[in-house]
């Protein structure tokens, strides 16, 4: 699949701005619609073939299944389209305003995740796969690079999670056409196959490592022996022993989280303390 560049025109009504942060390199862009108005997010999957009308509407109606659950961490897809000069089925979504969790997580100060964000950001991926499971579709191959983050809300960080809809289209219509992500194995439950369905307890097991990069970045040790017991239920290699569901593993966090010391940041490596004034001494 040849790399969009600045100026091209996807879908007779997408121009590309610049590229954006994806999985792979080529597969996520900054767009605008050529009429005006604001940016919007466009990803690309490479395909073996072109899909039929009838697939092309199925993985529509699979990839907009975020958006009818109402919750607000599933963007709402504007338009997809299948793009055969590329070999490419692509979607357009809203532009937001933020970054990838990676990203936020790397540029922590070594005391680590805020426990009220890191809560609210475990709380509303939980709340969003529980939604989308009692609406029949896990998700399947969520990885912390499809979860993007930016500020705002009541808890003052917000959530969005990508692709929803997309694994169970894979492997339930296009198995031999549409490429599988070559990143995000180590997040991938171990029940999970090349092909098959979707099972709820492999989100169970994602949700647990996300949780656990998030608790990582803790890196002073104050958290150190506080979390690791419930990361090891919910990553169980064998899906009976881990959490049931995403709620009773949200439930079960929380007196973890609520027993974790908030305590300040260290003082950076350069720093000095003032000298007492001269009348203390």
């Amino acid at each position: 699949m040849s790399a969009l560049t600045a100026g091209d025109v996807l879908g007779g009504k997408w121009r590309i701005v610049r590229p954006a942060f994806g999985d792979e390199p080529g597969s996520e862009y900054r767009v605008e619609p050529l009429e005006g108005g604001g940016a919007r997010r466009l990803t690309l999957w490479r395909t073996l073939r072109a899909p039929t009308s009838a697939e092309l509407g199925r993985f529509e109606e699979l990839v907009r299944a975020g958006e009818r659950t109402r919750n607000p961490s599933f963007a709402p897809v504007e338009t997809v389209g299948y793009d055969p000069a590329l070999e490419a089925l692509w979607m357009v979504r809203p532009w937001w305003n933020g970054e990838s969790l990676p990203s936020m997580l790397g540029g922590l100060h070594p005391v680590g995740l805020d426990l009220p964000y890191l809560h609210s950001l475990a709380d509303q991926l939980a709340q969003a796969l529980t939604a989308a499971q009692a609406a029949g579709l896990a998700h399947g191959r969520l990885r912390p690079t499809r979860l993007l983050v930016a500020p705002g809300g009541s808890k003052g960080v917000r959530l969005c999670i990508l692709d929803l809809g997309l694994e169970v289209f894979r492997r339930d219509h296009a198995p031999t056409w549409l490429r599988a992500p070559q990143v995000g194995a180590a997040y991938l439950a171990p029940e999970l196959r090349e092909t098959g369905p979707v099972p709820p307890s492999a989100d169970v097991f994602s949700f647990g490592l996300i949780v656990r990069d998030m608790l990582a970045t803790r890196r002073d040790g104050a958290w150190q022996g506080r979390w690791e017991h419930w990361v090891e239920r919910a990553t169980a290699a064998e899906a009976g022993r881990r959490f049931g569901c995403l709620t009773e593993a949200m439930r079960m966090l929380v007196p973890v989280l609520r027993a974790l010391p908030d305590l300040p940041p260290p003082p950076p490596s350069n720093y000095e303390p003032m000298p007492p004034p001269p009348d203390a001494q």
